[in-house]
């Protein structure tokens, strides 16, 4: 496997090298962006059902990045550090040396319809549901890997390689502590028809290796299983509509060696009534685990931003024991030219009926969440929201933690997201 990487890496970067070798090498564009966002959370029931006797709990977290550039239509770069923090949490005089990390640190080079890209860098697909960038985190997630694309006006074709180890050694095998990536290796390739006419098609697999040896014995031993995901995401989008239909599969052996066989649906739309006001709902359901089998039944939805889907208050992701069914509505209003206005109700079952005090139920709770956006400059973006729960006495039991059903449950947030390119410049 790492030598068939290695030839279609090498094959990949030489060959827009050789037909470019005898031409005048190009200037270039440099440019420097800062992204700073500090972001204050009040958490009272946040992700999981509280107690009476919970107390309400607050923070500000922020994260710092730092990215540099480079472009001249044949080769892209770009390196970006970032500094994850909650306020308060690092002392004054800080010995204890450098925090940054390396989010971002990837080359590309483009030779006609055909790229090729390595390197630290993010991935996102479709709606972010399997592969995402996963901004709303502040660490945000990134893959060190392969990338090599085609892409033209109708299609798009990526491949991506990726080969994680953990340390470097000789002559002591190829055993993976995952304190890094989760995945010791990945393979992924994902396809997207798209016209002018709003119509769109993807089909994504994914096939993840993870290290399920003994990490114990003297000469450690070294074992992989491989768990496929595989689905399709179907568009149609224009000036009125947009709506998306999406299917997954899952199956194989993940990080336990359990066996899985797993899917999820979700299908979703939006209408825009005038050109201030729009309306949205959709659906999505993910089946619960099977008692009667030892074969995982729920997905895992890998590498995304939960926060994206389910509701803000994130109390399902998608690989809930019990399954979820939920159901959504909402309204956007752009208030003034600037100010744009989300209201939206959730509501969520079990795919399984759960006992409670002898009876069965699937009810599990009712979500109200409210957003609001405000850009004070192109660069400078003001935004926050309120959301709270009404559950029953089916939640503590699906989420696996004692809580009171009459509890208040609510949640907000206020954030400020400064993006500005501070230098940019050609030579």
């Amino acid at each position: 496997m790492k030598k068939f990487i290695l030839v279609i890496l090498l094959a990949t970067l030489l060959t827009p090298y050789q037909l470019h070798a005898q031409l005048e090498e190009k200037g270039g564009e440099f440019s420097i962006d800062i992204n700073l966002r500090p972001r204050l959370e009040y958490r009272n029931g946040y992700n999981q059902p509280r107690l009476e006797s919970d107390k309400p709990s607050a923070f500000i977290s922020n994260r710092a990045r730092l990215g540099l550039n480079f472009d001249n239509g044949f080769l892209s770069a770009r390196m970006a550090a970032q500094d994850i923090s909650l306020w308060g949490q690092k002392p004054q005089n800080d010995n204890e040396g450098n925090r940054f990390t390396l989010n971002e640190a990837w080359a590309q080079i483009t030779y006609n319809e055909f790229f090729a890209k390595v390197g630290r860098q993010s991935l996102n697909y479709d709606d972010g549901r399997i592969l995402s960038v996963s901004n709303w985190t502040p660490t945000g997630i990134w893959h060190d890997a392969l990338k090599l694309g085609f892409e033209n006006e109708l299609n798009t074709l990526h491949l991506i390689l990726a080969y994680n180890q953990s340390r470097e050694v000789t002559n002591s095998g190829t055993y993976y502590f995952p304190i890094g990536q989760p995945y010791q290796n990945m393979q992924t390739i994902w396809y997207q028809y798209h016209n002018q006419a709003g119509f769109s098609a993807s089909a994504l697999f994914i096939n993840l290796g993870f290290e399920t040896g003994d990490p114990t014995a003297d000469a450690l031993i070294s074992d992989k299983e491989y768990l496929q995901t595989m689905g399709t995401n179907i568009g149609y989008k224009n000036n009125l509509w947009n709506i998306m239909g999406t299917a997954y599969y899952q199956m194989g052996k993940n990080a336990n060696k359990q066996d899985v066989s797993a899917y999820m649906l979700a299908l979703r739309g939006g209408y825009k009534i005038d050109p201030i006001l729009s309306v949205y709902g959709g659906t999505e359901f993910h089946p619960g685990q099977d008692p009667d089998s030892d074969t995982k039944s729920y997905m895992d939805l890998l590498y995304r931003s939960n926060h994206s889907f389910m509701g803000a208050m994130d109390y399902f992701r998608g690989n809930d024991y019990y399954g979820v069914f939920h159901k959504y509505l909402g309204l956007k209003w752009n208030a003034t030219k600037k100010l744009e206005l989300d209201l939206s109700y959730h509501h969520f079952n079990s795919d399984k009926y759960i006992e409670v005090a002898k009876n069965n139920k699937k009810n599990l709770s009712s979500e109200i969440d409210f957003k609001f956006t405000y850009p004070i400059r192109k660069y400078i973006v003001f935004e926050g929201g309120y959301s709270f729960m009404l559950a029953t006495d089916a939640m503590p039991i699906a989420k696996g933690r004692p809580g009171s059903p009459d509890s208040w449950q609510d949640w907000a947030y206020i954030s400020l997201t400064i993006n500005p390119t501070i230098f940019r410049g050609k030579f």
